[in-house]
C-alpha cells in the first residue's frame, strides 16, 4: 500500500525533473562516520583539518577538488556537509545561511552529493536532508528531489527513529506531491512497525514517539501502546524528557485514565528537575498551562509543579524582566507565589527599563495576592510613578481597579479614560465584561474615593451593567440560610442598592438580634415580583448582613484568600452601611454535608457581632 501511495507521488513529481535515476540500497554503516586512519592524501588532510576548523568559511574554502575521479568522493562530501552543519549550529561562523546556500563550493558540494546518491545508505540521507533543509535548499531542487527519490525507493528501511526524524524535516519543506505522499505514508509506516519494532525500554524513543503520534491519526492501540510503555518507567525520565511529553499532554482535550497517569508521572518527574530544563523551557511549559481553562483542565494544575517553578525564578535570580515575565504567566490564574512577589518587590526601583506589558504584570500580581511586602511603601511609590500608561489597547478598566485595590490612585489616567468620547470608543466592543468592570469601577470611585471630581460613566452604561448582574439568577445559599434562619421569609436575594451593587442573599437583624421576616413573595409570577432595595430594609436599629456567594474566580488559585480587587468589592458595600459575609462556594461546597449549614450561621453571626 505504501509502495503504490509512493509511485503515484513520484509519476505526479517526475514531470518537474530533470532526471530520471535509478537508486539502490545498502548495507554498510553511514558515510557520515567514517574517519581516516592516518593522514597523506588530500581528502585525509582535509578531514583532518575539519576537526580544528572555526569557521564554516573554513569548510568550504579549503576543500579539496570533488571531480569524478576521487574515489573517496562521498566521504569527503559528507564529512564537509556535518561539518558545515556542526560549525554554523555553534555560532561557529563568519557567513549566514543565504551566504553559504550561494557560494559556489557549496553548490559543487550538492552535485558531488547527487552524483554519490546510490551509495547512501538510510542515515546519510536523513543527514543530508536535515542540513540541506537547515541551510534553505528548497525541496523542488534537483538534489533534494534526488534525495526524496532515494527516500521513497528505501521506504522499508525507514526505522521508528527515522520516522519521527523524517516528520520534523518533511514539514520544514516546501508541499509538493512527493512530499504530501511521504508525509501520509510515514504514520501508516509507523502503525504496522510500533507493536514489533518498538524498545520498551528506550525512553528517548518512546518520548520521541508520543510526539509524533499526538499531531497525526492513528489507531488508538497505538496511542495506548505508546502510552502504556511510557508509564511503566514511572517517573523515571530525564527533565527534557518529562517537559517534552508534558507539552504533548497539555494540548489534550479529553483525557483517558493512561493519560491522566501519564501526566501523574510526567509531573512527577518533573518537579524535582525544573533546573534541568531551564527558565526558558519552564516559562513556555507555564504558558501552555495557564492557557487552558483549569476550571476544565483541572488535572493541569499541579500545586508542586508550579511552587517549584515560582521558587525556581527566585532562587535562579532571573532578574526583574524575566521574574515579570513569569509572573505574568501566574496572573492569569491568580496563583499566589509571596517569596516572588518579594522578589520582584526587591527591584522595584528598576520599573523605569520595564515595558507596559511588565507595568501591568506587577500591578496584576500585587492586587490578586492583595499582598503588602515589608518595603510596600517604596514599591508603592514605583508602581505610581510609572503608572500612567496612554496604550488604548490595555484592559484599562481593569488595570485602574487593580491599582485602586492597592490604594495607587492616578487621577490622570482615570479622567482620560472615562472621558466621554475615550469611553464610547472603548465600549463600542459591547463585551459584557466591560459593563461589569465599569460598574464596579464606579461603585469604588463613588463610595471609597469621593473626592474624585472627575467625568463618571453615563447611566446607560451603569444599568446594564445591573441588568447584566441579574441575569446571573444561581443562588446556592438561599435554601441552606433560609434553614438556618428561620425559613422562608428570612432571606431577600439579589437586592439593589442606589449605586448599582446585586447582593446576593440579605438577612435584616432587629434591635432583639432576631431576624425581621419580610414579606414572601410568589417566584413564579414574575410581574407581581417588587424587587428588594436595600434602602428601604433600613430601618433604625436594624443590622442588615449581606451574603455574598462566591466563585472560584473571586479567589487566589492556590489559597482561600480575596484577589484584591474583590476585597475592595466587598469595602464598596460595606461603605453602605451593611456587613458582608463572602463565601466563597468552592470551599463551603467541599465542607462536610452536616458542617455547611452551621458554617453559614456561625459567619452570619460573627459578623453580625463584630
Amino acid at each position: 500500500m505504501l509502495r503504490g501511495l509512493l509511485s503515484q507521488a513520484a509519476k505526479l513529481y517526475s514531470r518537474t525533473t530533470t532526471s530520471q535515476i535509478r537508486f539502490t540500497g545498502s548495507n554498510v554503516p553511514s558515510s557520515f562516520d567514517l574517519h581516516p586512519a592516518n593522514a597523506a592524501t588530500p581528502t585525509e588532510v582535509y578531514l583532518n583539518a575539519l576537526k580544528c576548523a572555526t569557521d564554516t568559511k573554513q569548510v568550504l574554502e579549503l576543500m579539496p577538488a570533488l571531480d569524478k575521479r576521487k574515489s573517496d568522493r562521498q566521504t569527503l562530501t559528507l564529512a564537509a556537509l556535518k561539518g558545515l552543519f556542526e560549525l554554523h549550529k555553534q555560532n561557529r561562523t563568519t557567513l549566514q545561511r543565504q551566504d553559504v546556500l550561494h557560494h559556489p563550493r557549496f553548490a559543487e558540494l550538492c552535485k558531488a552529493l547527487k552524483y554519490e546518491s546510490r551509495g547512501l545508505v538510510m542515515n546519510d540521507i536523513t543527514e543530508s536532508l536535515k542540513i540541506l533543509t537547515y541551510f534553505g535548499v528548497r525541496s523542488n531542487s534537483e538534489i533534494m528531489t534526488v534525495l526524496l527519490q532515494l527516500l521513497r525507493h528505501q521506504i522499508n528501511d525507514v526505522t521508528l527513529d527515522h520516522v519521527v526524524f523524517l516528520d520534523f524535516i518533511l514539514k520544514k519543506m516546501d508541499q509538493s506531491p512527493l512530499v504530501e505522499a511521504l508525509q501520509l505514508a510515514l504514520p501508516m509506516l509507523l502503525q504496522i512497525q510500533i507493536s514489533y519494532k518498538m524498545d520498551h525500554e528506550n525512553v528517548q524513543q518512546l518520548v520521541d514517539l508520543f510526539g509524533f503520534i499526538s499531531q497525526h491519526r492513528v489507531s488508538d492501540r497505538c496511542v495506548t501502546n505508546v502510552v502504556s510503555a511510557l508509564i511503566l518507567h514511572g517517573s523515571n525520565l530525564s527533565g527534557h524528557q518529562a517537559a517534552d511529553v508534558l507539552k504533548v499532554l497539555v494540548d489534550f482535550n479529553s483525557f483517558e485514565p493512561l493519560h491522566l497517569k501519564l501526566l501523574e508521572n510526567v509531573f512527577g518527574a518533573l518537579n524535582g528537575k525544573i533546573g534541568e530544563i531551564g527558565f526558558k523551557m519552564m516559562n513556555f511549559i507555564m504558558k501552555k498551562i495557564v492557557s487552558k481553562n483549569l476550571d476544565k483542565y483541572p488535572m493541569l494544575y499541579n500545586e508542586e509543579f508550579f511552587q517549584r517553578c515560582a521558587q525556581f525564578v527566585v532562587e535562579s535570580d532571573v532578574g526583574l524582566l524575566n521574574a515579570l515575565y513569569f509572573q505574568k504567566k501566574l496572573n492569569k490564574v491568580a496563583y499566589i507565589h509571596v517569596p516572588l512577589l518579594d522578589y520582584i518587590s526587591s527591584m522595584a526601583t528598576n520599573l523605569s527599563i520595564v515595558p507596559t506589558t511588565s507595568i501591568l504584570a506587577i500591578v496584576g500580581a500585587f492586587s490578586n495576592a492583595n499582598y503588602r511586602p515589608t518595603n510596600w511603601d517604596q514599591v508603592k511609590v514605583e508602581i505610581a510613578k510609572h503608572s500612567s500608561i496612554s496604550n488604548p489597547a490595555i484592559p484599562w478598566i481593569r488595570y485602574n481597579l487593580e491599582l485602586l485595590s492597592m490604594d495607587i490612585f492616578n487621577d490622570a489616567i482615570l479622567k482620560q479614560h472615562l472621558e466621554p468620547a475615550a469611553l464610547e470608543k472603548s465600549m463600542a466592543r459591547n463585551t459584557v465584561v466591560d459593563y461589569l468592570q465599569l460598574l464596579e469601577l464606579t461603585q469604588t470611585l463613588q463610595l471609597l474615593h469621593p473626592g474624585y471630581d472627575g467625568p463618571l460613566p453615563d447611566r446607560r452604561y451603569l444599568d446594564k451593567g445591573t441588568v447584566l448582574l441579574f441575569q446571573d439568577n444561581d443562588l446556592p445559599l438561599q435554601k441552606p440560610l433560609e434553614f438556618a434562619f428561620g425559613g422562608e421569609g428570612s432571606v431577600l436575594t439579589q437586592v439593589t442598592s442606589s449605586h448599582g451593587h446585586v447582593l446576593d442573599h440579605v438577612i435584616v437583624f432587629g434591635p432583639d438580634g432576631q431576624v425581621v421576616r419580610q414579606p414572601i413573595q410568589n417566584e413564579d409570577d414574575d410581574d407581581q415580583r417588587v424587587q428588594a432595595r436595600l434602602g428601604d430594609l433600613k430601618r433604625e436599629g436594624n443590622k442588615i448582613v449581606v451574603v455574598l456567594c462566591l466563585s472560584r474566580s473571586y479567589y487566589a488559585l492556590n489559597v482561600n484568600r480575596l484577589r484584591g480587587r474583590f476585597a475592595m468589592y466587598v469595602r464598596t458595600i460595606e461603605a453602605l452601611g451593611v456587613r458582608v459575609v463572602p463565601v466563597s462556594y468552592q470551599f463551603w461546597s467541599n465542607l462536610p454535608e452536616h458542617e455547611r449549614i452551621p458554617y453559614l450561621e456561625r459567619e452570619v453571626r460573627i459578623k453580625l457581632e463584630s
